[in-house]
């Protein structure tokens, strides 16, 4: 129990005095510090820095004049910013300021005019296109994001319905803020106007008595201190002067002055005050209004840079940022220098650099296999969506911890391996975190569906508890042939060949029913000739070759007579192949007229000379069909008939079933 009361004293301690040294670092004078440079050589696009500020997600913005530089802590993405695509500003006579809005709209406002570019897309927008190019005197964007558009003696909120009416005589508007729910306007004359909710003045006040403010009236620059504190640097004929407004007394007070011209402004936590001038920059005491000018820092080569400072920026790492006339931007840290083998703990935040698909670092705006992948640049990426060849996808992450990137450390989890946080950092062997502290996580051979990536980022493995997440959704399609629309295509066709096969099962089945129709049509004919035909041989009467299958008569002929049928008989066999041997030629072969021939041969066969001629041909047309080795044409040609069509008429009028029905007819008589 005692060891382990001992232990938290100690690691308590511990604490305690690593925290009391950082805090004592960054107290330390900054004249032994060393900044790091970047420039031209790091893919800054000019040396000439104008402003510099941090964006919401930690990184830093730099305007050069020829374009605006983003760094997220590995590279620099610039956007060129054109002449042509600026809007003029009346009332704005002051130095370069970088706004930016609640809609990712990074705000280049230089003297009188304006000009836009939308960090989403890393494109400049086109201002004469917009609403903000009519009716406009001044712009500006205040803590909270919002734009405000100044026109005459009011000003309004661009994207809320916020609007405030400036007292005539408070003079021209310069700058705004706003903190604990009101509205604050400052202006030319000095004034400053502060605004309730409801839209009423709820104070009035100036740091200057009569006409002094004259002196300090060209420019006016506002930063505040948390709620607490305004500190405003004002520039005239007279130089400069530096002025706190304490927020909660409603009082103002003289910081300093100075003969040469203040830049930028900006405040730390604890409340310290860094002032960029053309000699340097200065660190000033608030409370005491004590103020130390540096004319050099220390570059990490131990050289001296004397160098004109016109921008400042504290990031929210702790990093101080410098912008110069001709050498770039200048960076330091309280945390680096002494204390450089102590462990540090700032909040950084996983910024979405870079995407690859498929070895290839994705562009914004161009087409991928016929599509644009990403509509917005890589730190604004929430979702994409793939096709199914587009399946190895790799991501790069980095932060901005620039005082040991090493000391970064990366939780992530991927919905495609089980969804378990991994923790990886660059001291780990096989780890995906480099050198500079940049985390990159390839995917490769992914199958279709839905995946989700989440990345957090920290300086102490220990310690995640309200880290930020950074989450990426994307979305790999399935080939054309396994999406919905082809499924539901699949099952319509399969639909209709279903229906095509029971449409042909129906036919089929119908046309068997159809055809055993007709062969049991077909037997019962058979079945009746074969009775005609067994009938036939038991009659006793003459029956010449059954041809007279059709007769419905008995009748018994003479010797004679029966002999004069034969001699007809074997006349007609004779000619039986002769195409048009007519009644008129079987008389003439009988030595008879043809009337006399009609009336003996009808009263004897009760039919008459062309049918029982017909009748002869016919027998012997289903005994030479009954053969076989004869086609229904031929048959028809050696018997007689000039047409097949007219043969097969008579034939099935003359035996109950069509000629190339009758082989199997027959074939079935005789297994009968």
């Amino acid at each position: 129990m005692r060891t382990h009361t001992l232990e938290t004293i100690l690691a308590a301690s511990a604490r305690a005095l690593v925290a009391a040294m950082l805090a004592l670092s960054a107290c330390v004078a900054w004249a032994g510090k060393t900044f790091y440079t970047l420039n031209t050589a790091n893919g800054l696009s000019g040396n000439d820095v104008r402003q510099v500020l941090q964006l919401p997600d930690g990184r830093m913005a730099v305007y050069t004049g020829k374009a605006v530089d983003i760094y997220d802590g590995q590279r620099f993405t610039s956007a060129a910013v054109a002449d042509t695509g600026w809007i003029e500003l009346p009332a704005y006579s002051g130095h370069t300021h970088l706004y930016i809005d609640s809609r990712d709209n990074l705000w280049i406002k230089e003297r009188h005019r304006l000009a836009c570019v939308n960090l989403r897309t890393m494109r400049q927008q086109p201002m004469h296109a917009s609403g903000f190019a009519r009716g406009m005197d001044d712009f500006f964007v205040d803590d909270s994001r919002m734009a405000w558009i100044a026109h005459g003696d009011s000003i309004r909120c661009a994207y809320k319905g916020a609007a405030y009416r400036m007292p005539a005589g408070a003079g021209r508007l310069q700058d705004i803020a706003v903190a604990g729910g009101s509205f604050f306007a400052f202006f030319d004359t000095g004034r400053m106007i502060e605004y309730a909710e409801s839209g009423r003045t709820a104070s009035q006040s100036s740091p200057f008595s009569g006409d002094e403010w004259r002196g300090y009236s060209r420019t006016s620059l506002v930063a505040r201190s948390a709620d607490t504190a305004f500190y405003q640097v004002r520039t005239g004929r007279a130089g400069s002067i530096l002025l706190a407004y304490d927020i909660g007394r409603r009082a103002w007070r003289t910081l300093t002055r100075t003969p040469y011209t203040l830049h930028t402004l900006t405040a730390t936590p604890q409340g310290t005050l860094y002032v960029t001038c053309p000699q340097g920059y200065l660190r000033i005491d608030p409370a005491t209004g004590a103020a130390e000018r540096h004319p050099e820092l220390r570059l990490p080569d131990g050289t001296m840079l004397t160098a004109g400072i016109n921008a400042v920026c504290l990031d929210r790492e702790g990093g101080v940022w410098f912008g110069t006339y001709d050498h770039g931007v200048l960076y330091t840290s309280p945390l680096s220098g002494l204390f450089d083998t102590q462990p540090i703990n700032i909040r950084v935040s996983p910024i979405l650099a870079s995407v690859y698909l498929n070895g290839e670092a994705l562009q914004t705006g161009r087409e991928y296999g016929g599509r644009v992948l990403l509509d917005v640049t890589p730190p604004y990426i929430e979702r994409i969506t793939l096709a199914h060849d587009q399946n190895s996808i790799a991501f790069r992450f980095s932060t901005m911890n620039y005082v040991r990137p090493r000391s970064t450390c990366y939780r992530y989890r991927f919905s495609g391996t089980g969804g378990e946080w991994h923790t990886v950092t660059a001291y780990t062997d096989g780890s995906p975190v480099d050198d500079s502290g940049s985390l990159y996580l390839p995917f490769v051979g992914l199958q279709p569906g839905d995946y989700v990536l989440e990345v957090m980022a920290s300086t102490n493995p220990e310690a995640w508890g309200g880290a930020d997440v950074r989450r990426v959704e994307f979305k790999i399609l399935p080939p054309w042939w396994a999406t919905p629309w082809a499924f539901a295509a699949y099952a319509a066709l399969a639909a209709l060949l279903l229906w095509l096969a029971f449409v042909l099962y129906g036919r089929h089945v119908r046309r068997r029913a159809a055809l055993r129709a007709r062969e049991d049509e077909l037997m019962e004919r058979v079945r009746t000739l074969t009775e005609r035909l067994s009938a036939r041989q038991s009659d006793s009467r003459v029956v010449l070759g059954e041809a007279s299958a059709a007769d419905g008569q008995d009748q018994q002929l003479s010797p004679a007579e029966a002999e004069f049928v034969s001699r007809v008989t074997a006349l007609v066999k004779q000619n039986i192949a002769t195409q048009g041997y007519s009644v008129e030629q079987l008389a003439a072969d009988l030595c008879m007229e043809r009337t006399g021939l009609y009336r003996k041969l009808t009263a004897m066969m009760d039919k008459s000379p062309v049918a029982f001629i017909r009748s002869i041909r016919l027998q012997r047309a289903a005994e030479m069909l009954a053969g076989g080795g004869r086609s229904v044409a031929e048959v028809a040609e050696q018997t007689g008939f000039g047409s097949t069509a007219y043969f097969s008429k008579c034939f099935q009028a003359e035996f109950g079933c069509r000629p190339s029905d009758y082989p199997k007819a027959a074939k079935t008589q005789q297994k009968a």
